[in-house]
């Protein structure tokens, strides 16, 4: 099998701009066959950037163990200038006291410091040849480092949660819509995440939105809510593995109110995840459905299916507990799927909606929230399905307002079938 792995793709990757340029003397001598001087330039790299991630820990995020391990190299370097052992001693700690290298990573770099000693010192096998790397052992090496150091951002997962979180605050008056929000979430901090301080954040924000009930967290939830969701969605299959090995964690939520209810937002777009909580956790949410008329609204992973979920919606609309739901939560139940069935569905959701009103004021609020958003959505039959409503309630049209309202259906309508009778329908106002 062919591989596609690109050494130059991927060097493009590299995240300080001073590794990348030293980068390009291992490239140019891997590329010229020179192995010997690629290995020994390649070791030197590796050393001077995570020097350099320790200093963007200590100078970005005051991180004390990125500044503790850089002075104690300082010291080990000035005891012995010509000593190498300060190198040795750096994978070691930076290894043991943070999160930029794993156990198969700081192997990787031992073993090219083993290479390197054996390419840089006069090592001369039995025929007095010097040591020669081959083509496939340099390629492995560079792809090692590459991946497991020098592409790298200098993000420790416990310094970035409180400072994503105190970004967030900061920065939620400009960041409107998820657009904005996931270009600067990308660009500052996402990008830069290895799959630990992803799974470490995730969790983090997890236990913010939907099980902390503080004030610092509900001035935060939606901001915060937001950004979970976007983080989910770069790696769903990482994070549903994640919940899987750690479910008492993730099962721990909020009895009920805004956390129970922005996790319904957030299971109603990965309804998987809802299978993946223990049975308590599943109660809370489903004694939120029955109680809030927003959670219920969002909470079809609950029934077997979608359409069944829209079906028990319409019984309790246009039953006797008149519920009232938010306009946001009619956006979030639009986006809960795009095909066309859905979204014929959330306008028959809409005009029962409508119809159910109860007085004048419901009716005058209704229509401009929830019918108006959607009409030019209509066709024909949602149309009559939703003047037939209207006959049949004084509250409807009865009110002074219905006019003006009910001449926006009269346009679509005619948009629609300009010989349209209205005759059927005196009470709904529609004729003139």
């Amino acid at each position: 099998m062919l591989d596609e792995y690109s050494i130059e793709q991927r060097a493009t990757q590299i995240f300080d701009a001073r590794t990348k340029e030293y980068f390009s003397e291992v490239l140019s001598c891997y590329s010229a066959g020179n192995y010997r001087s690629s290995v020994v330039m390649l070791w030197s790299v590796a050393v001077c950037d995570l020097l350099f991630k320790l200093q963007s820990l200590d100078d970005l995020y005051g991180d004390t163990k990125a500044k503790d391990i850089l002075t104690e190299i300082g010291k080990l370097q000035q005891e012995n200038e010509r000593s190498p052992i300060w190198e040795t001693k750096l994978i070691e700690l930076v290894a043991g006291q943070t999160q930029l290298l794993d156990i198969a990573e700081q192997e990787n770099l031992l073993h090219l410091q083993r290479q390197r000693h054996l390419a840089a010192h006069p090592v001369i096998n039995t025929n007095f040849e010097l040591h020669r790397p081959n083509r496939e052992t340099v390629r492995a090496l560079i792809r090692n480092t590459l991946d497991g150091v020098l592409t790298k951002a200098p993000i420790l997962s416990k310094q970035i949660v409180n400072e994503l979180v105190g970004d967030l605050e900061q920065a939620s008056g400009i960041l409107i819509d998820d657009k904005k929000l996931r270009a600067y979430l990308e660009s500052k901090y996402y990008s830069r995440f290895n799959p630990e301080v992803e799974k470490a954040v995730f969790k983090a924000f997890w236990k913010f939105v939907f099980h902390l009930d503080n004030e610092p967290c509900e001035k935060n939830r939606v901001i915060n809510s937001r950004a979970l969701r976007l983080l989910f969605g770069r790696n769903p299959s990482q994070f549903k593995a994640q919940i899987e090995a750690d479910k008492d964690y993730f099962s721990t939520i909020a009895t009920g109110g805004a956390p129970v209810f922005h996790l319904v937002a957030f299971l109603s777009r990965a309804p998987l995840l809802y299978k993946l909580l223990a049975d308590h956790a599943k109660t809370k949410i489903q004694h939120a459905a029955e109680s809030d008329d927003s959670t219920r609204c969002l909470a079809w992973f609950i029934a077997p299916s979608l359409e069944e979920h829209a079906a028990r919606l319409g019984e309790w609309i246009a039953g006797e507990d008149y519920p009232k739901i938010e306009c946001v939560t009619w956006t979030a139940l639009k986006e809960l799927s795009d095909s066309p069935e859905w979204a014929k569905s959330v306008i028959r959701l809409a005009n029962k909606y409508y119809v159910a009103s109860k007085s004048f004021d419901f009716a005058d609020r209704r229509f401009p929230e929830v019918i108006k958003p959607l009409l030019d959505k209509y066709e024909i039959d949602d149309c009559v399905d939703l003047i037939q409503g209207v006959q049949g309630n004084y509250q409807t049209w009865g009110r002074w307002r219905a006019a003006s309202d009910h001449r926006e259906l009269r346009d679509r309508m005619l948009a629609l079938d300009a010989n349209f009778d209205f005759s059927p329908y005196p009470d709904c106002r529609l004729d003139n």
